[in-house]
């Protein structure tokens, strides 16, 4: 508001009404952007779930899981396999329901209201949300005219690896 009654008094009013008119276009034009990318990546994800990958993925990812959580609930472990794999590839908005459903069947062995290790820990891996492919800032970043959009893969997973560490 401040930058509006600026401008009004000491600037150019055509250039608030440019932007006033002009940013909810740019707005609505990420907004399909992302919405496109997410239905595109949930799409895949759905390819790779009955394809039998992410099967695969999870008897790979498995014999880690079991290495950091003390569960035993296999229910909960599918779940994990499925939100990491889909956060993995970037897919953070494919990634939340399992991961919901994943905090379901670890709160089956809480103690009333309170969090076990495992739901934590799980909080952590995603709060750090190790991404190989980012696809959402590549999009973006193509969006917007850059002239390398996949640059920035080995920067967000080198800052998420470190975030990961650091939190521990």
């Amino acid at each position: 508001m401040f930058s509006i009654l600026t401008q009004a008094i000491g600037g150019d009013i055509n250039k608030i009404s440019t932007v006033l008119f002009s940013a909810p276009k740019n707005a609505l034009q990420i907004f399909i952007t992302i919405a496109c990318s997410i239905i595109l990546w949930s799409g895949f994800l759905r390819v790779a779930q009955d394809s039998g990958l992410i099967e695969m993925l999870e008897r790979l990812l498995k014999p880690v899981l079991k290495l950091l959580f003390k569960t035993k609930n296999e229910e909960a472990f599918k779940w994990m396999s499925a939100n990491i794999i889909a956060n993995l590839l970037g897919l953070g908005n494919a990634a939340t329901p399992a991961g919901i459903k994943a905090m379901q069947e670890l709160s089956r062995e809480a103690y009333k209201d309170f969090a076990t290790d495992d739901m934590i820990l799980f909080v952590i891996l995603n709060t750090c949300s190790i991404q190989l492919i980012p696809t959402t800032m590549i999009l973006l970043r193509q969006e917007y005219g850059s002239k390398d959009p996949a640059a920035v893969v080995f920067p967000v997973l080198f800052v998420s690896l470190i975030g990961l560490f650091l939190e521990q």
